[in-house]
């Protein structure tokens, strides 16, 4: 978490607050999706305790005395798994996978890595015969 380079919202208090403006609420949830993956992904985080994680870096901000509340925080995990980036691991949702890549980008990944991979074997054969 040392190296962690905040964005400028996080030390900005308003965002730990739902705005109730729909238009704002939508960029300030888009806010915290970008900011819990990459903060998860740069600390190597992959399964989260909501109500442990929400007094926790991102979602509590120390510094300014700021915590994003607990409807928030499901709020920005609920718009991750409409994009393909959480998944509840209990009924409850009290914890979930965080995954910083979907699903769908992995495939289109590792889609991609074989295609390469068979490609140079190809050229490789070609030349050997």
């Amino acid at each position: 978490m040392g190296n962690f380079e905040w964005p400028w919202q996080y030390n900005f208090p308003p965002f730990f607050t739902i705005q109730p403006n729909l238009e704002t609420q939508k960029k300030q949830i888009e806010g915290w999706c970008d900011l819990v993956l990459l903060f998860s992904q740069q600390n190597k985080i992959c399964q989260l305790d909501v109500k442990e994680s929400s007094t926790n870096p991102p979602f509590s901000n120390p510094q300014i005395n700021r915590k994003l509340p607990l409807d928030g925080v499901y709020r920005v995990l609920e718009e991750l798994k409409a994009r393909g980036n959480v998944e509840w691991t209990d009924k409850t949702k009290s914890r979930c996978l965080l995954m910083w890549r979907t699903p769908d980008e992995w495939g289109k990944l590792i889609y991609k890595w074989v295609s390469i991979i068979v490609q140079s074997t190809l050229r490789i054969l070609q030349f050997s015969y």
